[in-house]
């Protein structure tokens, strides 16, 4: 039969055991739920996530500031050099700095489209007046009367037509009377024009008639009569 102190030593030494395996475990544990280190990608994804209002922020005036340039096109180029330069400068500046900066450009923006908006409409191509050729004034000459013929003294009385030949006026001029001295100008009339009707005549009644040819070379002009029976 064991004796007592043999007993005790192997309790003793199985406590022991139990105790060592229980602190091996936790030590174990320990070292498996141990936080692994982030990397810097991982660092700056938390820093990008962490700023997203800002960003969304950012965007919009971004946004705002390609979709006004966009109105731009068409117009005249602007060098936008030292604005990039800038740009590219804000990489790494605070969020108040980025504010200011941002500010900045939505100003001198605003700028350039207010002067590009009071730039005045080129003015239309004006009108060139054609010139006028001159009147050959040696193919002007004075009318000739064609009815009714000068001197005839048998005219029926009634409505008569007169007529008369071209003769490379401007205009004409029909003038008609019973006194060749103080004759009525009837009415003024086209180049186009060799003819004038005139309403019903006494009988028995001597009548003069002139035709003003005019002319920038000088208004000519012939004077005819004739007596209605």
């Amino acid at each position: 039969m064991m004796s007592k102190k043999i007993i005790y030593g192997l309790l003793v030494l199985c406590c022991c055991s139990v105790f060592l395996l229980v602190g091996c475990s936790k030590k174990a544990d320990t070292t498996t739920t141990k936080a692994t280190p982030r990397t810097p990608v991982q660092l700056v994804n938390d820093r990008v996530n962490a700023s997203d209002a800002i960003n969304g922020r950012q965007d919009t005036n971004i946004q705002d500031l390609a979709g006004r340039v966009g109105t731009l096109e068409g117009r005249p180029i602007i060098d936008l050099t030292s604005l990039t330069t800038r740009v590219l400068a804000l990489e790494g500046l605070n969020n108040s700095a980025l504010d200011a900066i941002n500010a900045s450009l939505s100003y001198r923006m605003a700028l350039i489209e207010a002067k590009l908006a009071a730039t005045p409409t080129p003015n239309a191509t004006p009108t060139v007046t054609p010139t006028i050729t001159p009147t050959n004034c040696s193919l002007v000459t004075k009318p000739v009367g064609i009815y009714p013929q000068s001197g005839n003294m048998s005219i029926i009385n009634g409505s008569i037509l007169f007529q008369w030949a071209n003769c490379n006026a401007s205009g004409y001029e029909f003038w008609f009377g019973t006194d060749p001295s103080s004759l009525i100008n009837c009415a003024t009339l086209s180049k186009d024009a060799l003819f004038y009707p005139w309403p019903v005549i006494n009988t028995n009644t001597y009548y003069f008639w002139r035709i003003v040819a005019i002319s920038p070379c000088g208004n000519q002009s012939t004077m005819w009569w004739f007596k209605t029976q």
